[in-house]
């Protein structure tokens, strides 16, 4: 997996977006008032932390959607307020509200997520005008998270395609279900599941590094050039036509691990427009996801701990 140094922009598009409510509750409890001692609201999807992330690294990034109602307005207005470049498309709809329960260490103890909004097959037709108009300006998309109600399963492949034809350009997909297996087909440059993701495509458990390995290049030979199997606390996997490595983190006293997938993401993305060798790329990506567990919100990392982690992050390249 080799780096090609861009000269433009990264995109990422986040169909579901959502604003993002976490609720600091100290004792928290069913059946009972509960006080809220701090309230964090954020532009989430899976894409706009990213962007979020992205932005922290200095890199410079495009965030795409859909957009209606107040929730909609945050979302862009959140975005634009942490420097990043916002063109979504408008929507009847509001978007949905997710809220988060943690208690005072960032621990997650509930959560309830609202669908989103149904689209329209005009609505999809319209975003996939404003991707065709977005795709030029830019040298890399990821594509990210879940799909909202009425856009058809096979789209983040449709958009793959698209890329590809009108700009060569990479697409990163971190999807799962019915997305991811609607990308597939179109032979996405990456794709990043986590391991309960890669279990459920393979049907099979994966106990060990070997099982992992196989599940990976199984998953490659169904379409993406390269599977970056992100494995938690355990750091991340990467099958390319090049080989495959194990990259491990330093362990560190982890506050809240929400977001370290997407902070990856982020690493590996940075990585690749920086155009870094291969074990640079993982330990990027892998400094980002650790770091983001240092912080007690979502994709909030602090570049200074990306710089402390990345050389700690072992790298082993698997024969």
């Amino acid at each position: 997996m080799t780096g090609v140094a861009g000269t433009k922009r990264i995109l990422t598009v986040s169909l579901n977006a959502a604003v993002d409510v976490s609720y600091m509750v100290s004792g928290f409890a069913i059946n009972r008032i509960n006080t809220v001692s701090r309230v964090h609201k954020v532009a989430g999807g899976k894409a706009n932390n990213v962007a979020r992330v992205l932005s922290r690294l200095g890199e410079r990034v495009t965030a795409t959607g859909f957009a209606g109602g107040n929730a909609g307005r945050f979302i862009i207005d959140d975005l634009a307020a942490r420097g990043i470049e916002t063109d979504f498309v408008a929507t009847h709809g509001e978007n949905r509200t997710c809220l988060a329960v943690v208690d005072p260490v960032g621990n997650t103890l509930t959560e309830i997520r609202e669908q989103g909004p149904e689209l329209t097959a005009e609505q999809a037709g319209a975003f996939v005008a404003k991707f065709r108009f977005l795709l030029p300006q830019v040298d890399l998309v990821i594509i990210s998270g879940s799909l909202p109600p009425g856009i058809p399963a096979d789209f983040y492949g449709r958009l793959v395609r698209e890329a590809y034809q009108i700009g060569q350009v990479r697409c990163i997909v971190d999807a799962s279900g019915k997305a991811l297996l609607g990308a597939l087909p179109a032979q996405p440059y990456m794709v990043k599941p986590n391991r309960d993701e890669l279990q459920e495509w393979v049907g099979a458990g994966l106990p060990d590094e070997q099982a992992l390995l196989a599940a990976a290049r199984k998953l490659m030979q169904a379409g993406p050039l390269v599977v970056a199997v992100s494995l938690g606390a355990d750091g991340l996997l990467l099958v390319s036509p090049e080989g495959a490595w194990r990259a491990v983190p330093p362990r560190v006293n982890a506050v809240n691990t929400v977001g370290s997938g997407d902070s990856l993401v982020a690493g590996l993305a940075a990585g690749l427009m920086r155009g870094l060798p291969a074990e640079e790329i993982l330990r990027l990506a892998v400094g980002c996801g650790t770091a983001n567990a240092l912080t007690d919100t979502v994709a909030e990392v602090n570049p200074e701990d990306v710089a402390r982690i990345a050389p700690k992050v072992q790298i082993t390249r698997i024969a």
